[in-house]
């Protein structure tokens, strides 16, 4: 529930010292949208699935205007949100060719900033698509409400602890800290905000854990891999003992014995379901372990029946997602890759489509000869710094042996294969033997969702 903003803590110049000015304009701005926000995904479901279908309007007439790729796809008449049933599914191929033959479809110009983005590709095929400036301000703003949504405080620190994402971080092998006074942007000139800590994690886990140590962690915001850690470095009272009040969950498998044991110590824990394409796509339910609230703001969730996998006793439907907001490149009906139940509203009361039971979050552990455990933090957008190709997996079905397939490359250079080995051993260990292999195309038959590394071993 949105809570009482008068129960806030205030700072003591919270508000705008000039004539006719309540607050600074960056944060009223901020306030405004965030309120917009609430009323918009938790107010009166007709008035916003009417706002929807008219930004569904917008969109398909835009791609239809803009784009021949997407002429081919819509109807040749004047087309509104009804038409969007009509609409074929929207695969990474698709996303590759029109970004490639078309670019984006806004023109940069002294207005507006256009500047692409590639996926870290949790599957195997890296997605690259354009986005607006605007794109980037709703996620961080989008991202910022969930606070006020919740009901949760600002003045508390948040941490946040990141894999190496770049060629250039996974070659320094070593903790990297960015620290900020505040991580509520132009909201901390009116409300008293905790400190926003950044920790990126390259294998050293002393150097984590002594990072951790130094301050209350607060708000702790990273996915699973990193609680494997720290849980194994003393469990939940450890990281009671590092000062977590509470676990934001992001990107990977989270592990029910792992929420359980930390809401022992009175710790609780939330997630968050997006994908880096997109941006928000649901956020979970503050009452209902496992069901998410879907972003009404940003995206329409549908539930495609004909693809489905049994996961647990359950027919999982595959995901649609179409993004309101991706005029750059236009994301509609697009097939994120994971199966899940959409109910038309969640078990809290909450009257929106609610996804449950997400199938597609995959568990990224590597075996290392020794026994030991080692999360495995390469992606799509890293490999593609160092060679050029359509798709790629990688598995681990042997304790010493790191198989990598390269998909639409006949071969490699002498050169890309030193340079793929040098970072798969970097961004792991250089006990592993790397067996590069080049395909036409990669065999996924044995996996509904494409996953871009797997292992059997761990």
């Amino acid at each position: 529930m949105f809570s009482d903003l008068t129960k806030r803590p205030l700072n003591p110049g919270a508000f705008g010292d000039r004539p006719f000015t309540f607050l600074d304009a960056q944060a009223q701005n901020d306030l405004a949208n965030i309120t917009a926000i609430d009323l918009l995904e938790n107010g009166d479901r007709s008035a916003r699935e009417n706002w929807q279908n008219q930004q569904l309007g917008h969109l398909l007439r835009h791609a239809q205007a803009r784009s021949a790729f997407w002429r081919k796809r819509l109807p040749s008449r004047m087309i509104n949100h009804a038409a969007l049933k009509y609409v074929p599914v929207q695969s990474r191929q698709d996303i590759a060719a029109q970004t490639e033959n078309e670019g984006s479809l806004i023109a940069a110009d002294a207005k507006t900033t256009i500047s692409s983005y590639a996926s870290t590709g949790s599957t195997g095929l890296p997605v690259k698509v354009y986005v607006a400036a605007e794109n980037g301000y709703y996620t961080l703003i989008r991202s910022l409400a969930q606070y006020f949504i919740n009901g949760l405080s600002l003045d508390v620190d948040r941490t946040q602890i990141i894999p190496a994402i770049s060629l250039a971080k996974i070659e320094k092998k070593s903790l990297a800290v960015e620290t900020m006074s505040s991580w509520a942007g132009p909201l901390s000139k009116v409300f008293r905000t905790g400190q926003a800590r950044k920790i990126i994690h390259q294998y050293d886990d002393d150097a984590l854990v002594e990072e951790l140590l130094k301050r209350p962690a607060g708000y702790l915001v990273c996915a699973n891999r990193f609680l494997d850690i720290l849980m194994q470095r003393g469990g939940a009272e450890f990281i009671k003992k590092l000062g977590v009040k509470l676990w934001l969950h992001l990107n990977d498998y989270r592990s029910p014995e792992i929420v359980e044991a930390l809401a022992r110590v009175g710790i609780p824990s939330l997630s968050n379901y997006s994908a880096g394409e997109i941006g928000p796509i649901a956020f979970e339910c503050i009452r209902h372990q496992g069901y998410f609230h879907v972003a009404h703001s940003n995206v329409v969730v549908e539930c495609d029946d004909e693809t489905t996998v049994s996961y647990n006793g359950r027919s999982l439907g595959r995901l649609l997602v179409t993004h309101l907001h991706s005029f750059a490149t236009p994301i509609i009906r697009y097939d994120i890759g994971d199966f899940a139940e959409v109910n038309k509203q969640c078990p809290c009361g909450h009257d929106g489509p609610t996804i449950s039971h997400i199938y597609g979050r995959g568990k990224h552990f590597l075996r290392h000869p020794d026994g030991r455990l080692l999360p495995f933090y390469l992606s799509t957008r890293t490999l593609l710094e160092v060679l050029d190709f359509k798709e790629c997996r990688f598995r681990q079905d042997a304790l010493d042996t790191i198989t990598v397939e390269i998909g639409g490359r006949e071969s490699l250079t002498l050169e890309e294969e030193q340079k793929l080995r040098y970072l798969v051993h970097k961004a792991t260990d250089a006990v592993f033997t790397v067996d590069i292999k080049t395909v036409k195309e990669i065999d996924w038959s044995g996996s509904t969702k494409r996953l871009f590394f797997t292992s059997t071993v761990a």
